[in-house]
């Protein structure tokens, strides 16, 4: 079977680090020079990321990262994924995810966007949460005097 990058023409130089592609079953990278290819049996959060999420990898000579998605994997378990049963669970990594794109998404600035808040500043704006009082140490004291 020939490999991803001889399939596509790509040089395999020692330094480059790039996505080749995915399969039914997994996905191809080349790390430093290195094929190799992730079963979604083994790495199963893949197996929910789009191909542009999957082509910003980086490495370095202890791992690889796929920072989009935050997923940080050591080359060992590239190497050996058998050895390297997964650490988070793919629900708790979707929730992960999903917090983070509400984060993300929230920041976006668009017209709709502004037209609504000027909207909501015409009619008063946000409403304020209540106040809780604080009670000073101050306060407490003087509660606890007795009469003389």
């Amino acid at each position: 079977m020939n490999s991803f990058a001889t399939m596509l023409g790509i040089s395999t130089s020692r330094n480059k680090t790039r996505f080749l592609g995915t399969t039914g079953d997994g996905m191809a990278v080349l790390v430093n020079g290195k094929e190799f290819f992730l079963r979604y049996a083994d790495f199963p959060w893949f197996e929910y990321c789009g191909a542009s999420e999957l082509r910003d990898v980086t490495s370095d000579r202890w791992g690889v990262y796929w920072n989009a998605i935050g997923v940080d994997l050591p080359i060992e378990a590239l190497e050996h994924p058998e050895q390297f049963p997964e650490k988070i669970s793919v629900e708790s990594w979707l929730k992960a995810r999903s917090r983070n794109a509400a984060r993300v998404l929230g920041q976006v600035k668009s017209s709709r966007k502004a037209a609504a808040s000027r909207q909501n500043g015409l009619k008063g704006g946000r409403p304020r949460k209540p106040t809780i009082p604080r009670h000073s140490s101050v306060a407490k004291l003087r509660t606890k005097r007795t009469p003389a």
